[in-house]
């Protein structure tokens, strides 16, 4: 094991995508909306994966830093948690989360992958919704896991975006998924990450990974599932429009949420989110 307290820097990656959710004041609200509508699968994946108090965790894109508080939640005031988030405005708003509740044991830095500079070795490094944008995920989490001990963790969890379904068949929400997954996919992002969870693992040499699936399920009115999806394609948008998939017009965001939720309570329907598949595997001692 590599000393305590020796810096790691992670280099030769090809870094991220340009984040095809933008960064504004209404993604982080919708990061943190995801964050309550699927945080127990996160939790479940911890659990299973065997995340535990007193453990030392890197969590990549961070965001608002939804995955770090769960992270903490584990670890205890005897671990710590760092998360690392290449926005600015995003690391401060962690930041502030963290100290409006009192945690000195959370950390947040700005740093994209490629210019990572940190305090290692890890117990586990954590990310949720972050291989899918890497143009070579593999060569990225290879270069990750090196800041884990021998024995630690590695723990991410991706979705496969097109398995959102309805029964019975709901036309707003067959459309919105469909603008949603076409714009992620014009964008270059891997929309079957979920499922590449395993071959990634093994393509960056680490033991084949544990796997585990899991989704949400909700009829009737549901605001915060209809909320969440709105505010994806509202994010997505400018995307959309520039990409050619959808038009402000035809979206009509401003009334995008209300509409889902109208929809769903007259269809007497379900709801199916996509598949949200975690993978976790321990280094070799």
């Amino acid at each position: 094991m590599a000393p305590a307290g020796r810096r790691y820097s992670v280099s030769g990656m090809d870094g991220t995508r340009a984040y095809a959710l933008g960064d504004s004041t209404e993604e982080h609200r919708r990061l943190m909306l995801q964050s309550r509508f699927i945080g127990e699968l996160t939790e479940a994946l911890f659990a299973r994966a065997g995340l535990a108090d007193g453990m030392r965790v890197l969590d990549v894109g961070c965001g608002a830093g939804d995955v770090s508080l769960l992270a903490r939640n584990f670890v205890g005031a005897r671990g710590s948690v760092l998360g690392i988030d290449r926005s600015a405005d995003s690391v401060a708003l962690a930041r502030r989360r963290a100290s409006s509740v009192g945690l000195d044991n959370l950390r947040f830095e700005e740093s994209t992958l490629e210019a990572l500079r940190v305090q290692g070795p890890f117990d586990a490094l954590v990310g949720r919704l972050i291989l899918l944008y890497l143009p070579q995920p593999a060569e990225a989490l290879q270069q990750l896991a090196r800041l884990v001990r021998p024995g630690g963790l590695v723990i991410f969890q991706e979705m496969d975006i097109a398995t959102g379904r309805t029964l019975p068949v709901l036309p707003l929400f067959q459309r919105v998924g469909h603008w949603i997954s076409t714009t992620f996919q014009r964008a270059g992002v891997d929309t079957e990450m979920g499922s590449r969870l395993f071959a990634t693992y093994r393509g960056a040499g680490l033991p084949g990974p544990q796997l585990l699936s899991a989704a949400r399920a909700v009829g009737g009115d549901c605001q915060e599932l209809c909320a969440w999806l709105a505010g994806t394609l509202g994010s997505l948008l400018p995307l959309s429009e520039k990409l050619g998939v959808a038009t402000r017009d035809e979206v009509q965001i401003e009334t995008l949420a209300s509409r889902l939720c109208a929809e769903l309570v007259a269809g007497g329907g379900v709801v199916h989110t996509p598949v949200f598949v975690g993978a976790w595997a321990r280094l070799p001692e």
